[in-house]
């Protein structure tokens, strides 16, 4: 069993493909075939070692690369036709037997010459840290400038919210690991899983970035770039998520080109999905993915999501080449970070213009907590402008408020206003053991559900600069967290934010509303608080009025 590879010295008009003695075996081609003849006593002879029957076509695109395969009983013995101009001619066997054999022949030198293999600029990574704000810095080096005809660089700027396992910063590095290269061990070929039969050049060795969070990360280019290469590595069980469409240029999967260094494709699919006016791209693996994706058109800025977190996953990008025309300078919105709690990536995702909105924590994905009781597993801080009185303020998982946050099992707010009073809540998506008996419960829902909760009453009608703190509490396994954002401005205003939400007060049963209302369960608790309260009030006042009556004692005068 082997990948075999066929280089002409120029192009070459069809192919013939003489076979012997596959019996058992599968021949397997990226390009279709015709079947002109069989040694089956039916179309003609039989061939030296015996006779063919039930020849077998197959088309499957079960390793994310469509395949065409050929097999039949027997002894096989016959000839397949390949139409089309060929300077480069790929296939495999499947199966390890005493021998079969095979010749090539050509109708002759081809008219039509096939486009050339193109190269791959990639990235180049300069630093092996992130700075505090997620960003990595990368450059892409000897850029063909169309303006100047000589090479130029492109220097790259990468928001990573979400952190690196690993940024491999070449064979000079403190990792230098090739993660691009192939499993010989897996598959014994050397054809490589990222150039496909378009590009010229694989991804450098160890230059490599790692992840293992769920995340949104946003690439940057100083000038217009065209064409992205995608090389991802050991994406199982995982899914990237695109706004571009993409084609899959390579794919390790043992039979059109390598294992990669983890492993064999098992299957990758690619999907489209469609909500509104957003269109997104999904590539999904199983088994050990490695490949490569190519993005057609001209970007300045490429943003994409890594759906799951996993142990590790790791990618680097490449162009194949620039306008060198600057990039436009970047807005909030531009830079904003995309929620990874949605089905959908798209710049929609960005805060409407006239809105401000800040991160106080990150998702997590599901862990398990090693200590008894409650713990707080994760806590953030920020500062928010209001401007008006009684501006509308909410609380979402991402910035344009599209979705409740998840706290498992809940999170405590605290407001501190500009004049320092500290208005505070519960907001519980599970179990109320954890939640600070000093403030007020609001239950939020198990799942990202459309909609925000409104935490206006937090900020009690102040205006200015207040500090907001979250604590994510949890007391039993396992537990998982959403992205949550406060936001605030016109652009979130009115019925923008569908709350679906219910505050009740500490410890009282809770029922959800759809309808932005109180349920009736509420209100009877309501009703019973707001009446055992004004009882509780007059007690209260009567007892203070009698013991300030019998127990006050004449006080001095000040004469000062």
């Amino acid at each position: 069993a082997q990948i075999i590879t066929l280089e002409f010295s120029e192009p070459v008009e069809s192919l013939v493909l003489d076979f012997i003695s596959i019996n058992g075996n599968t021949l397997v081609f990226t390009n279709d075939f015709t079947l002109l003849s069989l040694g089956d006593r039916v179309i003609s002879d039989c061939g030296y070692w015996g006779c063919s029957a039930n020849p077998i076509r197959t088309v499957s695109d079960a390793r994310g690369i469509r395949t065409y395969s050929f097999a039949a009983s027997g002894e096989p013995h016959g000839a397949l036709l390949f139409d089309g101009s060929f300077t480069k001619f790929t296939f495999a066997t499947t199966l390890t037997e005493n021998w079969h054999g095979f010749t090539i022949g050509t109708f002759g030198v081809s008219t039509v010459v096939p486009p050339a293999l193109i190269p791959v600029y990639y990235f180049n990574y300069t630093g092996s840290s992130i700075s505090a704000d997620g960003v990595l810095r990368a450059a892409i080096n000897d850029v063909p400038n169309p303006n100047t005809n000589t090479p130029s660089k492109v220097d790259v700027k990468i928001t990573l919210p979400a952190g690196v396992n690993l940024v491999q910063t070449g064979k000079g590095g403190s990792n230098t690991e090739d993660y691009f290269k192939t499993n010989v061990a897996a598959s014994p070929y050397t054809n490589s899983p990222y150039v496909g039969s378009t590009l010229l050049n694989n991804p450098p060795a160890a230059q490599l970035i790692s992840i293992a969070k769920a995340q949104t990360i946003t690439i940057e280019f100083s000038y217009a770039v065209t064409d992205i290469v995608l090389d991802f590595v050991s994406i199982n069980g995982n899914s990237y998520i695109f706004t571009n469409p993409f084609t899959i240029v390579g794919l390790g999967n043992g039979i059109t080109s390598a294992c990669g260094f983890w492993g064999c494709t098992i299957s990758t699919t690619s999907t489209t999905a469609t909500s509104g006016t957003t269109t997104t791209y999904t590539l999904k693996g199983d088994g050990e993915p490695h490949g490569s994706l190519l993005f057609k058109g001209t970007f300045n800025r490429f943003v994409f999501e890594i759906a799951n977190a996993e142990n590790w996953n790791g990618f680097t990008f490449g162009i194949l080449g620039s306008t060198f025309t600057p990039s436009p300078p970047s807005t909030s919105n531009q830079l904003c970070i995309i929620t990874q709690t949605s089905t959908v990536v798209s710049d929609t995702a960005c805060p409407p213009v006239g809105t401000t909105c800040v991160l106080l924590t990150s998702s997590i994905p599901t862990r398990y907590q090693s200590v008894s009781g409650c713990a707080v597993f994760s806590s953030g801080s920020a500062q928010l402008f209001v401007q008006t009185a009684g501006q509308k303020v909410y609380l979402t998982s991402d910035p344009a408020g599209r979705f409740e946050p998840v706290f498992d099992e809940l999170g405590v707010i605290v407001v501190t206003s500009p004049t320092k009073a500290l208005r505070g809540g519960n907001y519980i998506s599970y179990e109320t053991d954890c939640a600070n008996t000093n403030y007020k419960q609001v239950k939020i829902h198990t799942s990202p559900q459309a909609g925000a909760v409104d935490i206006t009453s937090l900020f009690g009608g102040e205006v200015g600069t207040f500090t907001i703190d979250l604590k994510l509490w949890n007391k039993y396994n396992p537990y998982s967290t959403t992205d949550a954002y406060v936001c605030t401005g016109s652009g979130l205003s009115g019925s923008t934010i569908a709350g679906a939400v219910v505050e009740q007060t500490t410890n009282g049963a809770s029922s959800i509303s759809t309808d932005d209302g109180y349920s009736f369960n509420n209100v009877v608790l309501l009703i019973t608080g707001f009446s055992i309260a004004s009882i509780i009030l007059t007690i209260a006042i009567f007892a203070i009025i009698i013991s300030v009556k019998y127990s006050q004692s004449p006080q001095p005068i000040d004469t000062a």
